[in-house]
């Protein structure tokens, strides 16, 4: 049953991916990402850069991949639907796996097939989960085997003596592919020592130790490199200050539409003033600049960040999809309270994710792609909520079906 469960899930949800790449010409879009021009320069020039000069704006997991694609098939047509295709492939398989998670989670089936349709039939961005332009699809993934492995370890009471070495390198490789899955990690390691009994403290702080370490060893040979071509020991990314800045000062917003003027991709004088200063110092420059007018501004930043929270759980574009996307969320609100009373284990799991995962994007530009990699939650939240009003529906009729009078 669960065989056939993903098969046919993932075969829908590929199908409406292709179905609406090739609607709205993914497969031929050439508009360049950034992760996408750090991988065309590694195959053209052999030098992992953007702006005209090296980088570390991006982990290097995803331009790899895209450049492995670029090497076979050039940078045109061929290769975007290439990548086109992938990611599609990707997301249907996150969508395929997710109702195998709620059976494995100890979900009714009937959550399972409701959460199968709604991730199979939603499409949060589609610039991320269509093109293929950006690595969302596989930081989905990366955070659903997070939480399940998670899920698993903590269910046997593993994390408590031995984790498994395949966790360890799971946490490495996802912090490698994109650190903002590293606070849902942090999450789960403060997690676990707090519900740690007295006795096996000490253990469990080794384990924990060893997944610090682990992640760390994942990232050494990238900081290495940073530190030989940016002269900045950089563990993850460099660009926090750029997009900080970005996205707070004067005549900015909360969300990317209008703020992209001032970012280096569509502004030809940070271009070049990116490429004059370097990487590192022109991101520690403009990191200082947003500082200073936070400190001179502390309201209207109040204000950009309290937009910017709303945004994130209540997407305002398109604003065709306001209402539909203000109901998924309270929906996924009161699913989450009622995953608790079903299997708390995966509620505390997905709270944890919740608390931990926007948190730098509450501070940056709202973009509706950030919330890519933990929309599945929000699905399979929902779809919990949908199942309990449809269990009390049923409940209902058939009450009344057994109060009606009958006649002799």
């Amino acid at each position: 049953m669960r065989r056939r469960m993903f098969v046919w899930f993932f075969i829908l949800a590929l199908l409406v991916r292709l179905g609406i790449a090739a609607k709205f010409g993914m497969f031929h879009w050439l508009e360049r990402s950034e992760m996408e021009v750090i991988a065309l320069n590694l195959v053209q020039f052999g030098n992992y850069g953007l702006y005209g000069g090296p980088t570390a704006h991006s982990t290097p997991v995803f331009p790899l991949y895209l450049a492995g694609i670029f090497s076979v098939l050039g940078g045109g047509v061929a290769a975007q639907a290439a990548i086109a295709t992938l990611a599609c492939a990707v997301s249907a398989l996150r969508c395929a796996l997710v109702p195998l998670f709620a059976l494995d989670a100890g979900f009714h089936r009937g959550i399972a097939v409701i959460a199968g349709c709604f991730s199979a039939l939603y499409i949060g961005s589609l610039e991320t989960e269509v093109s293929g332009k950006l690595d969302g699809p596989f930081v989905a993934i990366a955070m659903l085997a997070l939480i399940w492995g998670a899920m698993r370890i903590w269910r046997g009471g593993s994390w408590q003596t031995r984790t498994p070495w395949w966790f360890f390198a799971l946490c490495g490789f996802s912090a490698l592919l994109n650190p903002s899955l590293l606070p849902v990690m942090g999450g789960l390691f403060l997690a676990g020592a707090v519900a740690c009994p007295a006795g096996a403290c000490k253990r469990y702080l080794r384990q924990t130790a060893l997944a610090v370490a682990g992640i760390l060893l994942f990232l050494l040979p990238w900081s290495i490199r940073n530190y030989v071509s940016l002269g900045a020991p950089i563990l993850t990314r460099s660009n926090f200050g750029l997009e900080f800045w970005v996205s707070n000062g004067p005549g900015r917003t909360f969300d990317l539409p209008g703020n992209g003027v001032f970012h280096p991709s569509g502004h030809p004088a940070e271009t070049a003033k990116v490429a004059e200063l370097g990487e590192v110092s022109y991101n520690r420059m403009r990191l200082a600049e947003a500082m200073a007018w936070v400190r001179a501004n502390p309201g209207q930043y109040l204000r950009f960040t309290a937009e910017r929270i709303a945004a994130w759980w209540f997407p305002p574009h398109p604003s065709i999809l306001l209402a539909p996307k203000l109901i998924l969320t309270l929906l996924a609100f009161a699913g989450l309270w009622r995953m608790f009373r079903l299997q708390p284990l995966a509620a505390w799991l997905f709270l944890i994710t919740w608390l931990t995962f926007p948190d730098v994007h509450y501070l940056i530009q709202w973009i509706g792609r950030y919330r890519t990699p933990m929309d599945w939650q929000i699905l399979f939240s929902a779809s919990v909520a949908v199942f309990a009003a449809w269990q009390s529906t049923a409940r209902f009729r058939s009450g009344a079906k057994r109060d009606v009078p009958t006649v002799a």
